[in-house]
């Protein structure tokens, strides 16, 4: 191996890098860490430090675009040199360069995202027009945008960013003239704020939906106010920012006055966020139905010529299938009673929807505690399936108890999306435990500590808890696990959570039936697990394992799988398979894995 030195860095590159450090660092140093976060994801582009609430408030009132270095920010530059550019009549040839270098720069500044990248090519393309005296045709110019993108990175057809960006940009294009000649009777400003915003939202939308599951309602009224707040930010954050670094006590008093302006934004988007009906929570979608959508809004608008569409029959015809599509995907639909052991990696997350439309969360997956990544399994897993499957909220959460990989994703649910109660077994004295009595008690959600013998009904489904006893004793938390006989139409199901040998032993002699068809073998099918009389007991048809692939504890046992297979026992593994979803309806039981494959 040989040393060659350093690399070198353009230094452009790193001009561009560097000041885009010094204005972070001005901005942390004058604001509080909320304030100054927003405003470099404002006017930078950088949304890692922003907390999840603050994202999930700018998500749901429809404004998150805001918080991505694009058209609006790349706009807001050239004007402005633009304006300096015409008020010195400086040459065609000295604007066209000198425009160009400040865009560039400002987009290496902000990471070269899909979304910047594509508003910078734009407005160079816009700016060579005017050079050489050439109309600008903005398909044309966002045709160029996104085959020069490509050229240069293929992967960027797949980049949800990308796809985002070009999708909002295609919208504006093609209805903006529509929307603002149907908005014609509204005031000027308002007509042209909800025009755009609307015409985004045509082409946006179902890529939302498809990947987020998730769709703003009330984007067209909170963008209105908004947007032209944070256009106020992103001027006086950009001039405090450069000032800042010239002369810190001037530039200091500029980003206060962003910081109270980006204050409302925020405050703005919560409230927003918060009135409900806000969102739309979508299930899956199946990219023919968005196929479907994008040809019939091309029919309804005229955005292809075909001629039998130019009939109004046929676009009523085209907007009745809409709005039947739309109706079918939101409404819900009785499918029986469907249990999902969700893969959450090395944890266990069980979701339930009962034949009345019910639904009832065990546990969450979780990471370690000593793990101090960014990886959240709530949000990153479990929230998105739900999302996935319609859920807005959770009717009954359950801790089976509250080690980490079983709780802490449950805590994420928790805070973000509306739970009605929150059961749990015996109280422990962890962080996640206080964590989930603050999180419950604030937004004033039901509490159930509950032990044996407690029952609970949700329409023809019945929940027993066999564990853990009241008066237990057990020392280890594990023993102490919430654990829960389901039955449904002659169909029951075991949840053992990490119930060990002892807590087994207590179960046995209970003399409770335990029998069930669907047995979720404790501690992940650990060697400390599911004994043979406790197989015998429970007498199942079918064992779900939920576990980590290639996890470090060994999980599951050799022993344990040699002992279901002896006993004729068949085996369901997340960690082999999947999510695996069993659905009853009329004594009829179907079983899904997301990864197909036999045992």
């Amino acid at each position: 191996m040989e040393f060659i030195g350093p690399y070198s860095v353009n230094p452009f590159i790193r001009a561009a890098y560097s000041l885009r450090e010094s204005i972070s660092a001005f901005y942390e140093k004058n604001l509080s860490p909320d304030l100054s976060s927003l405003l470099v994801g404002i006017v930078l582009g950088l949304k890692g430090n922003i907390s999840d609430q603050t994202l999930r408030a700018f998500s749901d009132s429809g404004t998150l675009h805001l918080l991505a270095v694009s058209g609006m920010n790349t706009a807001i530059i050239y004007g402005v040199l633009q304006s300096i550019f015409d008020f010195f009549n400086f040459p065609r040839i000295f604007s066209f360069l000198a425009g160009s270098a400040a865009i560039i720069f400002y987009s290496f500044m902000a990471g070269l995202s899909p979304s910047v990248s594509r508003a910078a090519v734009m407005i160079v393309v816009l700016m060579l027009g005017r050079l050489v005296g050439r109309e600008n045709d903005a398909l044309n110019s966002l045709g160029f945008a996104a085959v020069l993108l490509l050229l240069i990175n293929p992967l960027n057809l797949f980049s949800v960013s990308f796809q985002l960006s070009f999708a909002a940009t295609l919208g504006i294009i093609l209805f903006y003239k529509t929307f603002r000649d149907i908005l014609s009777s509204l005031p000027h400003f308002l007509r042209d704020s909800l025009a755009i915003v609307m015409s985004a939202q045509m082409t946006v939308w179902p890529f939302a939906a498809y990947y987020f599951h998730r769709v703003s309602l009330i984007g067209f009224i909170s963008n209105l106010f908004i947007v032209p707040v944070v256009s106020l930010v992103l001027i006086a954050g950009i001039i405090s920012g450069l000032v800042g670094i010239i002369f810190p006590p001037l530039g200091a008093v500029l980003v206060k006055i962003a910081g109270l302006l980006l204050t409302f934004a925020e405050r703005a988007a919560v409230i927003s966020s918060g009135v409900p009906l806000s969102v739309l929570v979508v299930p899956v979608l199946s990219p023919i139905i968005i196929i479907l959508y994008f040809i019939l809004i091309a029919i309804i608008f005229n955005i292809i010529p075909v001629p039998f569409a130019a009939a109004p029959q046929v676009k009523k015809a085209c907007a009745a299938v809409l709005a039947a599509v739309f109706f079918l995907l939101i409404i819900p639909k009785n499918s029986g009673l469907e249990v999902t052991f969700v893969d959450v990696g090395q944890g266990d997350c069980i979701f339930i929807r009962t034949e009345n439309g019910g639904t009832v969360l065990i546990d969450g997956g979780g990471t370690p505690a000593y793990y101090t990544g960014d990886f959240d399994v709530g949000s990153a897993i479990v929230e998105p399936f739900l999302y996935g499957r319609g859920v807005d909220h959770i009717d009954v959460m359950i801790f089976s108890h509250f080690d980490d990989d079983h709780a802490r994703g449950l805590l994420t649910v928790l805070r973000d999306m509306k739970v009605t109660t929150v059961i749990y077994g015996k109280p422990a004295g962890s962080d996640i435990y206080k964590d989930m009595l603050e999180i419950a008690q604030s937004k004033k959600i039901r509490l159930i500590q509950v032990g044996r013998g407690d029952k609970f009904y949700m329409g023809e489904t019945v929940f027993e808890v066999l564990n853990p006893s009241r008066d237990s004793t057990l020392a280890n938390d594990n023993d102490n696990s919430v654990v829960l006989k389901m039955t449904f139409d002659n169909m029951s199901f075991l949840f053992t959570g990490d119930l060990g040998f002892e807590g087994e032993r207590q179960l046995l002699n209970s003399g409770l039936d335990l029998e069930a068809e669907v047995l979720k073998a404790g501690h992940h099918g650990s060697a400390t697990s599911t004994s043979g009389e406790f197989l015998s007991r429970v007498n199942p048809t079918f064992a779900v394992i939920s576990a980590g692939k290639d996890n470090s504890f060994g999980h599951p046992s050799p022993k344990v799988l040699d002992m279901l297979k002896q006993k004729g026992i068949k085996i369901f593994r997340t960690d082999l398979q999947g999510a695996v979803t069993f659905k009853i309806q009329k004594n009829n039981v179907k079983i899904f894995t997301s990864i197909p494959g036999e045992m």
